[in-house]
């Protein structure tokens, strides 16, 4: 019966999750604040996060921190989102834009308003 071949299958093997981190990335001044999305990981393995004004590229293949943009002190980021390809950084900002960043050549393409 087929209740059979489930039960008579072999079992998955479980991971093993290491208790050490393999890598720690200091964040200051990371809001804490449920309605923001500050932290996005892309499909080329490389971590946006919005810190404050700013927002600051992580690439895990080379472990290089790279400063994208800087929304000056009147505005700061509200969230980060890389497109599917992971070459295109959505940024949103406090003041309602949402801004599209070229992550390669580290300029912006558009802003759109709120």
């Amino acid at each position: 019966t087929a209740s059979h071949g489930l039960l008579s299958s072999p079992r998955k093997i479980k991971r093993k999750i290491p208790k050490v981190p393999f890598k720690v990335l200091d964040a200051p001044a990371l809001q804490d604040d449920f309605y923001l999305n500050l932290v996005d990981w892309s499909s080329l393995n490389v971590l946006a996060v919005g810190l404050g004004s700013c927002v600051y590229l992580w690439s895990a293949c080379t472990s290089k921190v790279t400063k994208l943009c800087d929304l000056g002190s009147d505005d700061c980021v509200t969230s980060v989102c890389w497109t599917q390809r992971g070459n295109h950084l959505a940024v949103g900002t406090n003041k309602g834009e949402v801004q599209i960043w070229d992550s390669s050549k580290q300029k912006k393409i558009r802003t759109m308003g709120g």
